[in-house]
């Protein structure tokens, strides 16, 4: 049997070894991807293929992979080609050491956004149950379910909330906190509503990813982010870049209690311009934190001067 790829024919009949694939879908790919992360793309096929972790592949390199195998890497590669983002392909992105289902109704997990969730379990160990209170969070714009399930994870005390606008988005959410065994609240808002959702209670940590991306920086955008990933978690309007941040610290107006606090990722270019929304309403202690790229990527804050 032949199966035609972009670029060569494999005969799946004759014995391919796992260091000949893995070099030759690294190779071919790295049209699109630089080579480190050509590699790294191989390197979890490879995995997914053999269920071997690197250091294994690379102890079993010789042993051949069979028919099935083989005809998974074609199409796999295919896809590839095509621009498709490897986490779609595979349904699987992983976040602070878990892996998270997604598909192309939710981005795909950053990195940077890792350093979200790291940033406020740094800052919020020294919040306490009183009086028989349960720690409460909110994880706006939630998409995959990756910060409120993780947050739930490193609190399981805590009642966490994840709400999205888009109903697809929560169905992947649900998904991802039933796999990995966590109970979170999913529920569907709208943000930018002019409602002030007196059914939701008010909380002790609020926390959003929310798009960011203005429409003029999608001229320097990967193809595979642009074709693939959905828009309205990415981009907002030109003339008002800072919407969501908006429409959200106005929702904390009735549902943040005086002294807990908030967090956001944001573009590095507008961060002080997001530290200087959160000064002009009520909260102190504003910080810009940079991520490991060095850009200003996380701005948190505490709330004063409310009444709840």
């Amino acid at each position: 049997m032949i199966l035609m790829t972009n670029a060569k024919l494999i005969d799946l009949h004759l014995g391919v070894h796992i260091k000949e694939a893995y070099h030759q879908l690294s190779e071919e790919i790295s049209t699109l991807y630089d080579i480190r992360e050509a590699k790294n793309i191989a390197d979890w096929i490879m995995e997914e293929l053999t269920g071997w972790d690197r250091s294994k592949c690379l102890i079993h390199q010789d042993t051949l992979l069979d028919e099935s195998q083989l005809e998974k890497i074609n199409r796999y590669k295919k896809e590839l080609l095509s621009g498709k983002p490897i986490q779609y392909i595979l349904g699987k992105a992983w976040f602070m050491g878990s892996p998270f289902y997604v598909d192309e109704r939710v981005l795909i997990p950053r990195p940077e956004t890792e350093e979200l969730v790291d940033l406020i379990k740094q800052k919020s160990h020294n919040l306490k149950k009183s009086d028989g209170h349960q720690i409460k969070a909110i994880d706006i714009g939630t998409g995959s379910g990756c910060i409120a399930i993780s947050l739930k994870k490193i609190f399981p005390d805590w009642e966490i909330w994840a709400v999205d606008e888009s109903i697809g988005a929560l169905d992947v959410s649900i998904k991802n906190a039933n796999a990995q065994e966590v109970e979170i609240i999913c529920k569907r808002l709208d943000i930018l509503s002019n409602s002030r959702n007196d059914s939701i209670p008010a909380f002790d940590i609020m926390v959003s990813n929310p798009p960011y991306i203005p429409e003029t920086d999608k001229i320097d955008m990967a193809d595979h982010v642009l074709m693939h990933e959905p828009h309205q978690a990415l981009f907002v309007t030109n003339n008002d870049p800072l919407q969501f941040y908006k429409s959200i610290i106005n929702f904390s107006s009735h549902h943040l209690k005086r002294g807990c606090m908030i967090f956001f990722e944001s573009h590095e270019d507008y961060a002080t311009e997001v530290a200087n929304l959160l000064e002009e309403n009520d909260f102190e202690e504003v910080i810009i934190k940079k991520d490991f790229q060095g850009k200003d990527r996380m701005i948190s804050g505490i709330k004063v001067g409310s009444s709840l």
